[in-house]
């Protein structure tokens, strides 16, 4: 079988690595296809039970029409791969990842290769519909590309032998719009940052820390983040955001607007999870700003997940699946405001005693409901089983 992820960078991109992992060590004969610019780290980080066939990323586009150049050009790398695999050895399942929900269409080239169409398993990620309007709006163009999105998804379910979903939320959804054609499994997320010691150097001189680690686009409210955080009462306070995307230039702008520049520090894209695990042991508070929206309200975050790994104390709006993954181990936010959100980290920032409690009580519950290992391989070794039989 073949896992395909089309163009999030794998060496960033967990879950395709760890699905091809999980179905490898269940017997399955699995490659991973997909892009990197560093091909190296991901042949490093990957499994040798499981099989690359790598390809170099094209450059991000900017906008909605650098994301449909920069998709063309990915679709055309993950397709040569994927042919000159199936010409190698017989493709019997593709298991594709999305965003964007095009990978379908792989399966009739696959056929042209070998001679019979492969099962295809369509694994959600993100409602790219969704996601697509949060991220550009709903002008004349979008309203195009909106409606092909939800083509190209529905297309997707149509021909899934096994739809997998990464939340609850998403299965609904796709129940409640008719959506499903086959099989369905909900496989959680559940990645675990490696046991990396704190260190000072992330806090410098500042006597408190925070940290956010993950993706920068307009739905992860990074301009919300700023603002909350000049609001604090805190004042003697250092950020580290590790991560990158389209909304980081207009943070950086607005906190330089603010007159807190000198609070941040951006690190980009941290490929070593040891480093990204210092770091957020080593924070006061780690924080999670999105706020209300359509598919804010739809998605878990995965540096919830992996916050709650580390015992690390965190802050949040009170959304429907952050709920469903924290508890009550977290601390919310009393409302969507920026005010609101500077109360609620000011509130742990204060209390050494409470963040400690905080943070190992979200420690147990990721070790108990959340983690990978235990919970997300499981589902999806039991899916494909039940899907397609044993390896």
């Amino acid at each position: 079988m073949a896992v395909v992820s089309q163009n999030a960078d794998l060496e960033l991109d967990i879950r395709p690595r760890a699905e091809a992992e999980a179905l490898a060590r269940a017997g399955y004969r699995v490659t991973l296809v997909g892009g990197t610019r560093n091909p190296e780290r991901v042949r490093e980080i990957t499994d040798p039970a499981v099989d690359l066939a790598l390809y170099r990323l094209p450059s991000e586009g900017a906008g909605a029409l650098g994301q449909i150049s920069e998709l063309t050009k990915s679709f055309s790398l993950v397709v040569r791969a994927v042919f000159r695999l199936a010409r190698r050895s017989p493709v019997d399942v593709i298991h594709a990842a999305n965003p964007p929900d095009n990978l379908w269409l792989l399966g009739p080239i696959v056929r042209m290769a070998q001679g019979f169409q492969p099962r295809f398993v369509f694994d959600q990620h993100d409602v790219a519909p969704v996601l697509l309007a949060e991220k550009y709006g709903s002008g004349p163009v979008m309203r195009s590309l909106a409606w092909l999105a939800q083509v190209l998804e529905r297309a997707s379910f149509s021909r899934a032998s096994l739809a997998v979903f990464a939340n609850s939320e998403y299965e609904r959804r796709a129940l409640a719009n008719k959506l499903l054609a086959g099989q369905a499994a909900v496989v959680p997320n559940g990645w675990a940052l490696p046991n990396a010691a704190p260190s000072p150097r992330w806090r410098g001189e500042a006597r408190r820390l925070v940290a956010y680690v993950g993706a920068m686009g307009e739905q992860d409210c990074l301009v919300h983040l700023i603002e909350a955080i000049a609001l604090l009462e805190e004042k003697d306070v250092k950020v580290v955001l590790a991560g990158d995307g389209s909304a980081r230039p207009a943070a950086e702008k607005r906190a330089a607007e603010l007159g807190i520049g000198d609070s941040f520090l951006w690190l980009g894209w941290v490929g070593r999870r040891d480093e990204i695990a210092s770091l957020v042991r080593s924070a006061d508070v780690c924080v999670a700003p999105e706020t209300a929206s359509a598919f804010n309200e739809l998605a878990s975050f995965v540096k919830l997940v992996e916050y709650m790994s580390a015992g690390a104390p965190v802050v949040a709006h009170r959304l429907p699946q952050t709920e469903g993954l924290c508890s009550d181990t977290i601390a919310y936010a009393d409302d969507m405001s920026a005010e609101a959100l500077a109360r609620a980290l000011d509130g742990v920032l204060a209390d050494g005693r409470r963040a400690e409690l905080l943070g190992a009580a979200a420690r147990e519950r990721f070790e108990e409901l959340l983690r990978w290992e235990n919970v997300g391989a499981p589902k999806l070794v039991e899916a494909y089983r039940s899907a397609f039989g044993g390896a």
